[in-house]
């Protein structure tokens, strides 16, 4: 465990203190919080992203996640894109809820997904850029552990730049743990409000 722990603070380390940020997103029944190093922006030419953060739902659901992400920018015939490319760990407990006489349990759950993200500008004001962004997150079971046999996400997001240090964006996820005993298992799959802040 000592181990793990300082690799993460030798990694968080190497990102410097040139800049911060926090993601916060709200649904009905779900809250996401992350902790942003080294925030990407739309018209920088790439770079990489870490955030670390927590997920919560109204169903008991507690995951802590932190995900690594190496971005870039491009424009092909005028039109303008983000794309990128990571990796997620994912890791907490899960609740699995009452099914006929089966009383409602948790179990805990782990993984490490591969990922993706690309997103389209479509209004490109330097001030107040819009953004249309697609991303998703696969563990198949190699990757999966403690309770968990697989784990998949996907979502997608419009957002615009209200200020240069907050963006406020409108989104859909779908997140979903298939575990030894119960396929499955949905944590989300509702839209949120969200809001991001660099400083």
């Amino acid at each position: 465990m000592k181990k793990v722990i300082a690799g993460v603070c030798l990694m968080i380390g190497s990102f410097g203190a040139e800049a911060g940020g926090l993601d916060f997103a709200l649904s009905n029944e779900t809250a996401n919080l992350s902790l942003l190093l080294n925030p990407y922006q739309f018209y920088q030419g790439g770079g990489s992203e870490l955030a670390i953060g927590a997920f919560i739902s109204e169903q008991g659901d507690k995951l802590a996640h932190a995900t690594l992400m190496a971005r870039g920018y491009r424009q092909v015939d005028g039109q303008q894109y983000s794309v990128g490319a990571g990796m997620k760990a994912i890791g907490g407990d899960i609740a699995i809820p009452a099914v006929g006489a089966e009383p409602e349990t948790d179990e805990s759950v782990g993984a490490v997904a591969l990922g993706f993200q690309v997103g389209v500008l479509l209004a490109s004001s330097r001030h107040n850029p819009i953004e249309l962004a697609f991303e998703g997150y696969l563990a198949p079971s190699i990757t999966s552990f403690s309770d968990a046999e697989r784990y998949a996400e996907l979502g997608a997001r419009i957002q615009i730049d209200v200020i240069p240090q907050a963006r406020a964006y409108v989104g859909y996820r779908r997140m979903r743990f298939d575990t030894n005993d119960y396929d499955d298992v949905r944590l989300d799959r509702s839209v949120h409000i969200g809001i991001k802040l660099t400083f």
